[in-house]
């Protein structure tokens, strides 16, 4: 397995100079193409710290000669390892595990070579060191002054780095999370790999897509994409998105439109899939369902953390107020999904949670979410990235996003690397490359609205 456009980006880097004194932070999936990208990063940089996120129940080879730290899924907790070695730590909540994990990785390894004159650049897939920096700053209060910056390659985790007053942190963070290459390439991909994933789901559980209502909540770039990959599936397809203009768009495309909740969603039983990157179908919507004339919905997160469904999942957790005339009459687990069967006024409402809430794309042991030569360009961006942050140490503390008028945008053609992406591979194209791909008609609007989260409209 090859990486070649990312290869070329790194032989072409390190003909020219070796990072020697700056440490990576590199957080990323559990995956075997992540593990990749870290051996490539290791050739430029001083150290390389990885800490696997922990999707999926993948376990991590003992014998990989690198600082790394991940979580061992075991009876529903997180053991903590390093390396294939158990730390002797656990934690029952997979984002709390994550932090953990990272903590660990600073205390371990990172502070001590920022004592020693060493830089700390962050390179991750989900914007969770914003949070652990701010746990460590009691404990060194210099971990921030000395950050070159962060690479971030998600809009959730790129959301991380906003407050209702814009960017907040003393260093720059670069992200591709609204590049071309990610909105218009990655994105078809990402949409057929949910679409896959969640087909095998459903057949465990005697469930398939066809003739199913499918809601697509969020019609933004993923919703989209999915949308494309379930054409020919014989679904009735609709959309609820906060966004008119996004609204608009779908119900031109064919799709049933819905600005608000409603029991009219669920008429029949109702395949959900959460696009939003934050909390999505939430205790209005569930409420709709109990009242709606559907059986059964079947929930699946799209998006690259387990906030799809944040708040069913604590009201199933019973962390949230019981709601009158519903009560749980049993439970049952299966590998890939959780089903919950309940008694709402006198009729039966079954509700399946799909790989727990998890990014289905990402869950199952050994699952492929993206292949080497797809992810390839996405990696190469983030290279090119952090190469650029390395490179440029005097640039101010600000959100750049590649595919916006910035400096970093100037510096990097995404024209340039896709055109080699489809030359290198030979791969098959038509006329104008980005035409060929059908990107999404909102795409430079969803570039804007993507960050302003719940202060806005948010897709």
């Amino acid at each position: 397995m090859r990486m070649k456009i990312l290869e070329q980006t790194a032989n072409d880097a390190e003909e020219e100079h070796i990072w020697n004194d700056v440490v990576v932070l590199h957080i990323n999936h559990c995956l075997d193409n992540s593990f990749f990208f870290n051996d490539v990063l290791k050739r430029l940089f001083f150290e390389v710290i990885f800490v696997a996120v922990p999707y999926n129940n993948q376990k991590v080879d003992s014998n990989y000669p690198n600082s790394c730290y991940h979580g061992l899924c075991e009876d529903g907790t997180y053991q903590l390892m390093k390396n294939g070695k158990n730390l002797g730590i656990c934690h029952p909540d997979f984002l709390e595990a994550t932090f953990m994990l990272m903590q660990e990785a600073f205390c371990r390894e990172i502070i001590p070579l920022l004592q020693n004159g060493k830089k700390l650049l962050v390179i991750e897939d989900g914007g969770y060191h914003f949070e652990v920096l701010s746990r460590l700053r009691a404990l060194y209060p210099d971990i921030e002054k000395n950050t070159i910056g962060v690479v971030e390659q998600t809009t959730s985790g790129t959301r991380n780095s906003m407050s209702k007053t814009g960017y907040r942190y003393p260093y720059p963070c670069a992200s591709i999370a609204r590049s071309n290459i990610k909105m218009e390439l990655e994105s078809i991909f990402i949409g057929q790999r949910i679409v896959e994933e969640l087909a095998l789901m459903l057949y465990e559980a005697d469930a398939f897509l066809s003739f199913h209502s499918v809601l697509l909540v969020g019609y933004g770039i993923v919703g989209r994409s999915c949308r494309m990959a379930l054409e020919g599936r014989f679904c009735q397809l609709s959309a609820y998105d906060t966004n008119e203009d996004i609204r608009q768009l779908a119900g031109e495309e064919g799709l049933q439109v819905y600005d608000a909740p409603c029991e009219e969603m669920f008429f029949h039983d109702t395949v959900v899939v959460g696009c939003v990157g934050r909390p999505s179908f939430g205790m209005e919507m569930f409420r709709c369902f109990l009242q709606g004339k559907a059986e059964r919905i079947y929930l699946a997160s799209g998006s690259s953390k387990n906030v799809e469904f944040k708040e069913i999942l604590e009201y199933l957790a019973g962390n949230r107020p019981a709601i009158e005339g519903l009560s749980l009459i049993c439970v049952e687990q299966k590998p890939l999904y959780t089903k919950y069967s309940f008694e709402y006024k006198g009729t039966t409402k079954e509700l399946f949670l799909l790989a727990e809430g998890k990014p289905v794309n990402f869950y199952r042991e050994g699952v492929i979410s993206l292949t080497y030569r797809v992810i390839d360009l996405v990696f190469a961006e983030m290279l090119h990235l952090a190469l650029y942050l390395c490179n440029h140490r005097d640039l101010p503390p600000q959100l750049y996003i590649l595919g916006d008028d910035n400096a970093i945008t100037k510096d990097i053609s995404e024209q340039d690397l896709l055109e080699l992406w489809f030359q290198e591979n030979r791969f098959y194209s038509k006329g104008n490359t980005r035409a060929f791909l059908n990107p999404h008609p909102m795409e430079e609007s969803l570039r804007k609205i993507a960050w302003e989260n719940e202060y806005g409209n948010d897709n």
